[in-house]
C-alpha cells in the first residue's frame, strides 16, 4: 500500500490495496491516519460487493442507517444513489457535509462508484478547517461563541426542495423516510472541533442550517452564505473525477463536498455506506 498522490487542497489516492481481501490491523491504522491528515482517501480499481463496502467501512466504526433512503435488500447499510438519464435532481447538489441534522451526525461516508457517465459527475470536496485558519481572530472569536439549527426539513421536509419535485420520479423509488424526523431540529456549533485531531473547522452549510440559534432566519442566511462562499473558494478545493470500482471515505467532521449535476441524459449509480460519529462539540 502506498500514497499515490496528494490530489489538492484535500484528498490523497491510495495504491495497492484490494480491499475486498482482509486486511490487516496496521494496514486498517494507516488508513485511518492518511484519512485524518487528508480528510479523504480514494481507492480505485475496487470490485466491491455492497457487503464487502460495508465491512470495510466497519473497520473505521459503527455503521449507521440513512433515514431517508432505503437500503439494498442484501445489506441495511448499503444505499444506492441512482441518477437515471432522464432525471434532473441529483442527490447532494449543493456544499454541505452529510445528515448534519442528526444529534450524532456520520464521522465517515464511503461512496463507491457502480457505474459513471463518460463524463461529468464529479464530485468537489473543500476544506473548511483550513478556510477557518484564514479568518481573522477576531471573527473565529465571535463564530466560536454561536450554534446553529440543523435540521432536514430544507431538502426533506413539507416545504423543502425534494417536495417541489417528485422526488420519487427524480431520485428512485428506495426515496422516503419519516415524516416527523424531516421537520425536526438540533442545536451544533458553527464551528466543530474535530474530536481526534483537534482542529476547527466552519460546519454550518445552506442546505442543513436553518438558522444560527437566537437569529432570525433572515439575519442568518447571510452569515452562513458568506461562511459557505469563503469556504469553498478555489484554492481550498480539490475535484474528484469518478470511475467504475472508485471508492472514497470521507470525513464528515472536517469536509465539505458537492456533486455536481453536470451529466444529463446519462446514469449514474452509486452505493453509500455512513459511519456513526459523536455529538459535535
Amino acid at each position: 500500500m502506498k500514497v499515490l498522490t496528494h490530489l489538492g487542497p484535500v484528498g490523497a489516492e491510495i495504491t495497492g490495496l484490494d480491499i475486498a481481501k482482509p486486511l490487516s490491523p496496521s494496514q486498517i491504522r494507516a488508513l485511518r491516519e492518511i484519512w485524518l491528515e487528508c480528510r479523504f482517501i480514494v481507492l480505485r480499481n475496487q470490485n466491491l460487493s455492497p457487503e464487502a463496502q460495508a465491512d470495510f467501512a466497519a473497520h473505521f466504526g459503527e455503521l449507521d442507517v440513512y433515514p431517508f433512503m432505503q437500503a439494498l435488500p442484501e445489506c441495511e447499510y448499503v444505499i444506492p444513489i441512482i441518477k437515471e438519464p432522464d432525471a434532473k435532481l441529483n442527490f447532494g447538489g449543493d456544499w454541505h457535509t452529510d445528515t448534519s441534522y442528526k444529534a450524532r451526525p456520520p464521522q465517515a461516508t464511503v461512496l463507491y462508484a457502480v457505474s459513471v457517465p463518460p463524463e461529468g459527475g464529479d464530485t468537489l470536496f473543500a476544506d473548511p478547517t483550513k478556510a477557518f485558519q484564514d479568518l481573522s481572530p477576531a471573527l473565529q472569536q465571535q463564530l466560536e461563541g454561536l450554534n446553529g439549527v440543523y435540521t432536514p426539513k430544507m431538502v426533506h421536509g413539507r416545504g423543502g426542495d425534494y417536495s417541489r419535485v417528485s422526488a420519487k420520479t427524480q431520485l428512485g423509488e428506495s426515496y422516503g423516510g419519516n415524516d416527523e424526523f424531516a421537520e425536526s431540529e438540533v442545536i451544533h456549533p458553527l464551528i466543530r472541533t474535530h474530536p481526534e485531531t483537534g482542529r476547527k473547522s466552519i460546519y454550518c452549510s445552506r442546505p442543513h442550517t436553518h438558522r444560527i440559534e437566537g437569529w432570525k432566519r433572515s439575519e442568518s442566511k447571510a452569515l452562513i452564505g458568506y461562511l459557505t462562499k469563503h469556504s469553498t473558494q478555489s484554492h481550498y478545493v480539490t475535484r474528484l473525477k469518478w470511475q467504475a470500482g472508485t471508492l472514497v471515505m470521507w470525513d464528515n467532521r472536517c469536509l465539505f463536498h458537492n456533486a455536481l449535476n453536470d451529466y444529463q441524459g446519462y446514469r449514474r449509480h452509486m452505493h453509500r455506506v455512513i459511519i456513526k460519529g459523536d455529538e459535535p462539540r
